[in-house]
């Protein structure tokens, strides 16, 4: 799911593995382009932590017979500056 101060702004179906906005600023204003390019990444990442993990699963000698959750956070942090202007934090 993405997130814009803490408020969802998107979500990936994995049934229909599609990019889904959840603003209706964002249905409106962003091209479709915008969704179908975000739809290729979600649908990679998906690829990629079924991939890992299986592989952690196999390590950690677990089997598919329990919930097993992987997570992956990464963003940004901005400071509003006097004059009104954003500065990257971290």
């Amino acid at each position: 799911m993405g997130l814009l101060d803490k408020n969802m702004i998107d979500y990936y179906d994995s049934d229909h593995q599609v990019k889904v906005p959840k603003q209706d600023w964002m249905e409106k204003h962003l091209e479709k382009e915008y969704w179908e390019k975000g739809t290729q990444s979600r649908k990679s990442k998906q690829q990629w932590f079924k991939v890992n993990i299986d592989i952690l699963m196999k390590r950690m000698r677990q089997n598919n017979t329990d919930t097993h959750i992987l997570q992956w956070m990464h963003g940004c942090e901005g400071e509003t500056q006097p004059d009104g202007s954003m500065k990257f934090v971290q």
